[in-house]
């Protein structure tokens, strides 16, 4: 199974990814999430192995080893971060099966993502970064995005780029 560098560099692989993606193509929003999910379970199963040595191969344990909320859980996370990570799968799953995980919406319809979506998977996975980037040093760095719908967020992962190569103009 993968070490706890091995999961980050794949995390940093997925980044850089996402960098390269979203510089490139302008839309194909639900791609872009799941990387962005992507890019935190590596970032969670980095986790898991450093606190307990174990390792998981469906997104239910992974998420039993790290709730806050069941007191068997070996790798707990404070709510907030397990919840910025709750909230990035489902989101990941709404764009990979067109669906929705809010149960009072009816399962009749498909469910899109869009450039708000991607937004909310970006601010979700700032939050993850944040954590463990200060928690392990894990040295992660700031991506232009070009996702208008954060032009105003303060992320410190994060920043919006404009620019069809997804480098900004002041940093260039």
């Amino acid at each position: 199974m993968a070490s706890f560098e091995q999961h980050i560099n794949q995390a940093r692989a997925n980044f850089a990814f996402l960098k390269e993606v979203n510089a490139k193509i302008t839309a194909q929003w639900d791609w872009q999430v799941t990387i962005c999910f992507y890019s935190a379970v590596h970032l969670i199963n980095a986790h898991i192995v450093c606190k307990s040595n174990q390792h998981y191969r469906s997104h239910e344990q992974v998420n039993n080893a790290i709730s806050p909320f069941t007191h068997i859980s070996l790798c707990k996370l404070s709510e907030n971060i397990f919840l910025a990570y709750m909230k990035l799968q489902n989101l990941s799953r709404r764009s990979r099966y067109l669906c929705s995980d809010n149960p009072r919406e009816f399962d009749v319809r498909a469910f899109h993502t869009s450039e708000k979506h991607f937004a909310k998977a970006i601010r979700e996975l700032n939050i993850l970064l944040e954590y463990f980037d200060k928690e392990y040093s894990l040295g992660f760095t700031q991506i232009a995005i070009n996702c208008p719908r954060i032009k105003e967020d303060t992320l410190q992962f994060f920043t919006h780029s404009s620019t069809p190569d997804g480098i900004d103009a002041m940093s260039a």
